[in-house]
């Protein structure tokens, strides 16, 4: 399986060289493999001051959305309306920039802001130390692509006051041969995401090189640490997504659990088995 590391839209290009000596030039393009893949990257933001009674703030939102319109000749129907389901809460398939635009339109967060007076849409928001100011950020990635899936990263990150922001990460792989997002009974049997838990926890005590029985104190919430988080496959190893506060606190950051194929082989439904093939 050739493997496809790619962050803007490209085509593929073959590049011959000359060989010097007997002037013969050969050229055996049956072993080339084309797999086309285009994107365009989208990018908008839009800045607002938020008067209030006694007080003024700021609202910053941001968003960036690599958007597929090609992946060989894959049916990615399927991925663009997961993308605007995870990136916009989209529950039916509407234009991409249609979405953009709608997101940079919501304020709705502070309709019910106590002594709030109007909403009014600013060029920048000013410098300062004064300056009272949150966001609402949403962007969605490539993490890879080969020819038989694509995987993505969709980062919602927001501080709307409090102690910090928060992010939350939505990763998941689309298989382009069956025209859909995996979940964990996509990659493995019954019998396999019923008994994977045990697979995940050996996996996330190797990571922090703690045995098991030391999780809680290494600052896993082991009592909330009891079913899979959120599956997606990489360089050819399955993980489990845990978003902050799922299995630790909020000072621990996300957490992604490295599962080997060989650790969950007998469990591989076919088709996963193929997607990560090489890694037994």
């Amino acid at each position: 399986m050739k493997r496809l590391s790619l962050a803007f839209p490209v085509a593929a290009c073959l590049l011959v060289l000359n060989a010097c000596g007997n002037g013969e030039k050969k050229t055996d393009v049956s072993e080339i493999d084309e797999f086309e893949v285009c994107q365009t990257i989208k990018t908008a933001e839009r800045n607002y001051k938020i008067e209030m009674d006694a007080d003024t703030m700021y609202l910053d939102l941001y968003t960036s959305v690599q958007w597929p319109t090609k992946l060989g000749g894959a049916d990615i129907s399927v991925l663009q309306d997961s993308l605007l389901r995870y990136c916009y809460a989209d529950t039916a398939r509407r234009d991409v920039n249609d979405m953009i635009y709608s997101f940079l339109d919501n304020t709705s967060v502070f309709d019910d802001m106590p002594g709030k007076k109007n909403i009014v849409r600013v060029d920048s928001i000013p410098d300062g130390d004064n300056v009272r100011s949150c966001f609402s950020s949403v962007t969605a990635t490539v993490m890879e692509i080969t020819e038989n899936m694509a995987t993505y990263q969709v980062t919602l990150s927001s501080y709307l006051g409090g102690a910090h922001p928060y992010t939350a990460i939505h990763p998941f792989t689309y298989d382009l041969r069956n025209a859909r997002v995996l979940s964990l009974s996509d990659i493995l049997t019954p019998a396999g995401a019923d008994s994977v838990m045990p697979v995940i926890r050996t996996a996330l005590a190797r990571q922090l090189e703690v045995p098991e029985n030391r999780l809680e104190q290494a600052g896993i919430f082991t009592s909330q640490f009891v079913h899979p988080g959120q599956p997606y496959i990489s360089g050819n190893v399955l993980y489990f997504h845990y978003n902050p506060y799922e299995i630790a606190p909020y000072s621990a950051g996300m957490i992604d659990v490295a599962v080997y194929p060989y650790e969950v082989s007998a469990w591989l439904k076919p088709d996963a088995r193929e997607l990560m093939e090489g890694n037994y």
